[in-house]
């Protein structure tokens, strides 16, 4: 009789998980992934039931309740993520410098905005 004796990450392929996606205005839907499955994998599977907006150039996936958001490349049992949890998932946009610029003028808070060094003239582009 042949013994086979799985590595850690073999038994880990193949464990199936249900998770929550919590996504939109209160809406919800249960996954089947499994532990080796990446986040963007997942992210696939919720753009593909919920299309992104004009805006967005990006999508987020979380632990519900917390900010600390999942990098795409990693798979989710890297990502600490059990069967029976729950994620939130989120459209976003990320700003360009001129973007972050505009909304600072606007007084809208981003985060600490370093601008490069730069000069600027308030002289007429005909005088100068």
């Amino acid at each position: 009789q042949a013994l086979f004796v799985a590595s850690s990450q073999e038994a880990e392929l193949k464990v199936k998980m249900k998770i929550t996606i919590f996504y939109g205005e209160g809406q919800s839907a249960q996954l089947d992934v499994q532990p080796s499955d990446s986040v963007k994998a997942v992210k696939q599977k919720v753009i593909a039931m919920h299309s992104p907006p004009d805006w967005a150039n990006t999508a987020l996936l979380a632990v519900k309740g917390s900010s600390d958001y999942f990098e795409n490349r990693k798979r989710l049992g890297q990502c600490g993520v059990q069967d029976g949890d729950s994620l939130k998932f989120a459209y976003a946009r990320n700003l360009s410098l001129m973007e972050k610029v505009e909304l600072s003028c606007q007084g809208v808070m981003t985060d600490k905005l370093q601008l490069p060094p730069m000069s600027i003239s308030t002289v007429p582009q005909n005088y100068a």
